[in-house]
């Protein structure tokens, strides 16, 4: 675990390629329930919709998120990680229609295939220490179609240490 918060942006995808063989053992372990909560709050958002909606899972990594949308009816849904050994992990699960290796928090180069496309984003453990800035906000705004849903879990603590909070208040204005 203290590992896993002691590197930097720029050595993100060696370290989750490193990490992916035994991730998901550490953080069930651990009792880290994010990605259960992302789907099921998707799940509350779309209902018996959930079939029709195309999902963005960002920094899907195992593909946690992924199995758990699967399980609740979301059938259409790209998963996007930095680290090829992750997706090669989330490809197991069958989960996903798409995987695809991607460095977020770059939304100037933002790919525009993603652009105004996804009616629900979620995102479990991409907000955290030695991730991503708050400019990974404005890859899912892009992201998302009118009306779309971005659902993130985060400790509360990055919500003001990574200055995420001071970000969505800006976006939300």
């Amino acid at each position: 675990m203290k590992k896993h918060g002691n590197f930097s942006q720029d050595k993100i995808a060696d370290h989750y390629n490193e990490l992916s063989s035994h991730y998901e053992e550490i953080y069930l372990t651990a009792g880290w329930h994010d990605p259960l909560k992302c789907a099921e709050l998707a799940k509350e958002a779309f209902g018996d919709k959930a079939e029709e909606a195309e999902v963005l899972d960002m920094g899907c990594g195992t593909g946690l998120v992924g199995q758990y949308l699967k399980e609740r009816g979301f059938k259409k849904i790209l998963g996007v990680d930095a680290s090829k050994g992750m997706l090669d992990r989330a490809a197991e699960k069958n989960s996903y229609t798409e995987l695809k290796e991607l460095f977020l928090g770059l939304p100037d180069t933002y790919p525009r295939e993603l652009h105004n496309r996804f009616d629900v984003i979620t995102a479990s453990g991409i907000l955290a220490e030695g991730h991503l800035d708050n400019k990974v906000f404005d890859e899912m705004l892009l992201s998302l179609k009118t009306g779309g849903y971005a659902i993130f879990a985060t400790r509360t603590m990055y919500l003001t240490q990574y200055n995420y909070a001071d970000r969505i208040r800006e976006l939300t204005e």
